[in-house]
């Protein structure tokens, strides 16, 4: 019971809401309130400026083409009706639908290189604009009476011309502040670190020379030949004077001497038999060599061979 007491009593715990106090403790320092309504109040200013921006300049757009449309047909029957009388018809109309042409193309190619942001075609188009509307305006001052169809035709030309003009404007700067506004946020951002080029594999090791010792052979003992004289009564003053013959044909090998191959054998023989195993051979010919014993490693290896290989062997 005292155990289940508890355990009931943490199960009917009502929830309780966190403490709003500790999540403001726990919010990073450059996250504060303030900051936080300033950056929703900056989008939503974003938000409603591109839309305005937006859906203005496209109003704009459809009414300047509207009121450039319906004005050049006013300002046809105008021009038309400054021409001399006695004009051909062709010629009397061509001359001013050539002229509201010209001013509508240099309009839309203005507008069309402020978004390019061409200079020099938005400035030659600015220029053919003028001079078309300069020219209707002329016609108009210099042609036209003194009533008021006259001033609305120059009002109406000077407002078109600026109001095109405006227009490429604006979009040019938008442009040029879109640009800057995301060339910004990029310089912001880290640059993402580039990946470290993976370390060249290690070459593989070469193989191990293999050991030129010669495999397991069979040592040898120099077995002595048995006297075959017939005298064996002689057979003491035999031995001796054949040891004596042996120990004046083979002295004591001397070091740093040329060696002859049975001398040479001898000493290698002594040297293979002194430690149990043999000697291999790179262990008998360093010993031959802190020896002081002279010979070509030629001479070495094959002294090696006689002593350490059997008769039948060699044979």
């Amino acid at each position: 019971m005292p155990v289940v007491q508890p355990l009931l009593a943490a199960r009917h715990t009502p929830d309780t809401a966190p403490d709003l106090r500790d999540t403001a403790a726990d919010t990073a320092p450059g996250t504060s309130g303030d900051l936080l309504v300033k950056e929703m109040v900056a989008q939503q200013m974003r938000i409603t400026t591109t839309a305005i921006y937006r859906y203005i300049t496209y109003a704009s757009l459809g009414v300047l083409l509207l009121c450039s449309a319906c004005f050049a047909a006013v300002q046809v029957w105008a021009l038309r009706g400054y021409l001399p009388v006695g004009l051909p018809s062709p010629a009397a109309w061509s001359l001013p639908i050539a002229l509201q042409v010209l001013v509508l193309a240099a309009e839309l190619i203005l507008l069309s290189s402020a978004v390019t942001r061409s200079h020099a075609v938005q400035t030659t188009a600015g220029a053919v604009m003028a001079i078309g509307y300069g020219a209707e305006i002329t016609a108009h001052v210099h042609e036209g009476g003194r009533d008021l169809l006259t001033v609305t035709f120059v009002v109406m030309s000077t407002l078109l011309a600026l109001c095109w003009t405006l227009l490429a404007l604006a979009l040019r700067a938008g442009i040029t502040d879109a640009d800057a506004l995301v060339l910004q946020q990029r310089g912001e951002q880290p640059a993402a670190p580039r990946p470290e080029p993976a370390p060249p594999a290690p070459a593989p090791a070469p193989a191990p020379e293999p050991d030129p010792e010669p495999p397991s052979v069979e040592w040898y003992e120099p077995v002595p030949e048995p006297d075959t004289a017939s005298d064996l009564h002689d057979t003491g003053a035999d031995t001796a004077a054949d040891t004596n013959d042996d120990e004046d044909l083979v002295p004591v090998p001397a070091p740093g001497v040329a060696l002859s191959d049975v001398e040479m054998d001898a000493v290698v023989h002594m040297i293979v038999t002194e430690t149990d195993p043999p000697r291999s051979y790179r262990e008998m010919e360093a010993r031959y060599r802190e020896l002081g014993y002279v010979g070509s490693a030629v001479r070495l290896r094959e002294s090696w061979r006689r002593v350490t290989q059997p008769a039948a062997d060699r044979s």
